[in-house]
């Protein structure tokens, strides 16, 4: 019977290979973990640097204002980029 160490082990390896594949940023998933479920897509754009396609994906998934879209979307890259 497998230990729950190695379960958790097993677990920890599969969500890092979705991560890759959907070419998710865990930091990301950091920055967000408290707020809104965003689509997989989103992250994907933020991290290619499409910001206007990703500030677009945040207001259909949040009912955000563009502003408000805008600036949650402009901190997330800073956290991504290091830059504060």
């Amino acid at each position: 019977m497998e230990s729950l160490e190695e379960r958790v082990a097993r677990l920890e390896t599969q969500i890092a290979y979705l991560q890759r594949h959907l070419g998710i940023d865990p930091a990301l998933i950091d920055s967000v973990d408290q707020g809104p479920q965003l689509p997989p897509d989103f992250y994907v754009a933020l991290r290619k640097g499409k910001t206007i396609q990703a500030i677009k994906m945040y207001r259909e998934a949040t009912g955000a204002s563009l502003l408000n879209a805008k600036n949650a979307v402009e901190q997330m890259e800073r956290q991504v980029s290091g830059r504060r």
